[in-house]
């Protein structure tokens, strides 16, 4: 795999106005299989994501996707493959096809539910989503979802710094361990589920823990405090 490189990626693919998006060089869009499980993608004659993914350019450099709603993909070469013992789908397209039949956006509010209960309740994240991206996942939630969900940065950070632990030691919290800002690289990094007791802290956040703690979580991204709880200030220290 190469380096992270959105300006890199983004210079490879045409944007033309009223145009699809056509690929300049060999690329691959790469997002996990249990997508379509779940609802977040539909592999077929016509196929959508759900705009998290990754592209990859033949060279190996890639850059991250991240929209909330559904985008059409063109008609690809497609494999299944194996990253860390999770099914990836790999839809892989030469210079001169089309990467997105479109660029108009299929918006559904009931992405977002999916998407907190995958990526936040279940802490299933894919590879190619660092630490730092987490507290990006919803921004566009309001604007491209028309979620009624205005989904706070602050929310997200708090999330973030929650099911992100120490690799090999998922009772730390890795923002508890890291030293700098490589600490939160990948291989210091797990994701837990927000929904496990099981590695919920003694204490406050054990309690959250609890049998309502989903609906809370939910009550707090479409109704977020205008004010910084204790709990929440010192997660995220």
């Amino acid at each position: 795999m190469g380096t992270r490189n959105a300006g890199k990626v983004l210079s490879q693919l045409s944007d033309l106005p009223g145009k699809p998006v056509i690929a300049k060089t060999g690329l691959t869009i790469q997002f996990p299989v249990r997508f379509r499980d779940i609802e977040l993608a539909q592999v077929g004659a016509s196929s959508f994501v759900y705009g998290l993914f990754v592209i990859i350019l033949d060279d190996g450099d890639y850059a991250l996707q991240n929209v909330n709603a559904l985008i059409e993909l063109g008609p690809a070469a497609i494999e299944i493959v194996d990253i860390d013992e999770e099914p990836y789908y790999n839809f892989h397209y030469e210079p001169g096809q089309v990467v997105y039949q479109t660029k108009e956006l299929v918006c559904r509010s009931s992405l977002i539910f999916k998407a907190i209960d995958e990526f936040i309740f279940k802490g299933k994240i894919p590879w190619y989503v660092d630490y730092e991206d987490v507290g990006k996942l919803f921004n566009t939630a309001k604007k491209h979802a028309r979620s009624s969900a205005d989904i706070l940065p602050s929310v997200m950070e708090f999330m973030a710094s929650y099911i992100g632990r120490s690799k090999g030691n998922r009772i730390k919290y890795i923002r508890e361990v890291a030293k700098d800002y490589k600490g939160f690289e990948k291989k210091y990094l797990e994701w837990v589920p927000m929904r496990s007791v099981f590695w919920s802290a003694p204490g406050t956040v054990n309690k959250l823990a609890g049998a309502y703690f989903s609906d809370g979580v939910v009550s707090a991204l479409v109704n977020p405090s205008e004010r910084t709880e204790k709990i929440e200030r010192i997660l995220r220290t």
